[in-house]
């Protein structure tokens, strides 16, 4: 089988580490800092982002609970290709964030061309992903999608996507395909 997987709040908690960023540098919120946009409500968007990027904490970002050890199991198994909206100047920060986890390959390819690497290029049998617009282009492209239910912006994509709450319970899901 064929698995891919978005890394960035499926895999890594990159909204945390968002959070721990503008904490750190003292960067105030006018919203909410857990709902989804946490880098597009400020008045500075692009240059808030660059800064978290430019410096060492897309290298510290943590793994969800049993992220790692059950991606390592199926990696064991099956293809696993890690695809991130990250620019692809950010791969070596990834690849050391990542070090620990067995993969097939790992591609940061910008927020315009991931869909048409996953879609056209790796063609999985599975897609684990978190943003609505591209479960639904998944989904629409044929590809069973999964998705981490914990975040608010990922309601109502049931109709899309097989959800999940705990990474455990992802290796049950794939039996069924």
């Amino acid at each position: 089988m064929k698995i891919c997987s978005d890394v960035d709040g499926v895999i890594l908690n990159y909204i945390q580490g968002f959070i721990d960023f503008t904490h750190g540098e003292k960067i105030p919120y006018t919203h909410d800092p857990e709902l989804y946009g946490v880098i597009r409500n400020f008045p500075d968007n692009e240059k808030i982002r660059d800064k978290f990027h430019a410096g060492d904490y897309l290298r510290q970002l943590n793994y969800f609970d049993d992220s790692l050890n059950i991606l390592n199991t199926l990696a064991g198994r099956h293809e696993l290709h890690l695809v991130t909206a990250l620019e692809p100047e950010q791969f070596q920060k990834r690849v050391e964030n990542l070090k620990a986890l067995n993969y097939t390959s790992l591609q940061c390819v910008g927020d315009f061309r991931k869909e048409q690497i996953i879609v056209e290029e790796i063609q999985p049998d599975v897609m684990l992903e978190d943003r609505p617009e591209l479960i639904e282009a998944f989904h629409n492209a044929g590809i069973n999608v999964f998705f981490p239910d914990w975040h608010p912006y990922t309601k109502g994509m049931e109709r899309y996507a097989t959800p999940f709450s705990h990474w455990q319970e992802i290796p049950d899901l794939l039996k069924i395909l």
